[in-house]
């Protein structure tokens, strides 16, 4: 069995409403698996795909077995498959020899793929990996600008994908109570990864509901409750 056979299984589970699949990396994407996405409701339209680095140089001696020609294809195909799809990644900064052009690269690509959130790292050398001896180790404040500058990029890719909902209704499960100043909101996430919150006097812990999105603001999205599935 391989990843695309179990999810297959798992999404006939009696009474099972939402699966989705976490960090995965491109190789482990197949037809098998995007079949299952597109004709499963069950199976979340969100992939959190990494990326690690958007300059082939940089993923060369990465040692990853991707380049950008490639994960650019599959993300084509994958959106092409599933229209909206949410596609999120990680990405990392300042790895050993890492120049400002190709600081350039990554953040281009990063930009031209649209995704619907970034998950930024700086690089930190460990003990005993070969990274760690390579030579030209960029310096700390240049890993926290260019990491400050993709923490922004990230934002601003969620805002523009987000605000592609305002005025739509999404099916959000309710996750926690939060308090917003002056009143009590619950906050959950759609199946396609927004984090939404919207006013309930309700207990709606763990419920499925129904949300039409009204405003984006700090990295969220308010709705309105329309109403509440049955359980």
């Amino acid at each position: 069995l391989d990843l695309a056979d179990l999810v297959a299984k798992l999404v006939e589970l009696p009474g099972l409403t939402r699966l989705r699949i976490s960090s995965l990396d491109p190789h482990e994407i197949n037809d098998k698996l995007l079949r299952i996405m597109e004709n499963s409701p069950v199976l979340c339209p969100h992939l959190h795909i990494p990326l690690q680095s958007g300059d082939d140089q940089v993923l060369k001696r990465m040692n990853r077995v991707y380049d950008t020609a490639r994960y650019r294809e599959l993300v084509r195909e994958i959106r092409r498959r599933i229209p909206g799809i949410a596609i999120t990644t990680d990405i990392m900064v300042g790895f050993p020899g890492e120049t400002e052009e190709e600081f350039l690269h990554t953040y281009n690509f990063l930009e031209e793929m649209a995704f619907a959130g970034l998950h930024v790292f700086k690089y930190s050398p460990r003990k005993g990996t070969p990274a760690a001896s390579f030579p030209g180790q960029v310096p700390p404040e240049i890993k926290e600008e260019r990491s400050n500058k993709l923490i922004s990029l990230g934002r601003r890719l969620l805002k523009n994908y987000a605000e592609d909902y305002l005025g739509k209704t999404l099916e959000v499960l309710a996750e926690q109570r939060v308090d917003i100043p002056g009143q009590s909101y619950w906050e959950g996430h759609s199946d396609n990864y927004l984090n939404i919150v919207f006013l309930s006097d309700l207990e709606l812990k763990g419920r499925l509901v129904d949300v039409r999105l009204d405003r984006f603001q700090d990295g969220r999205l308010f709705g309105t409750l329309v109403r509440v599935h049955n359980c």
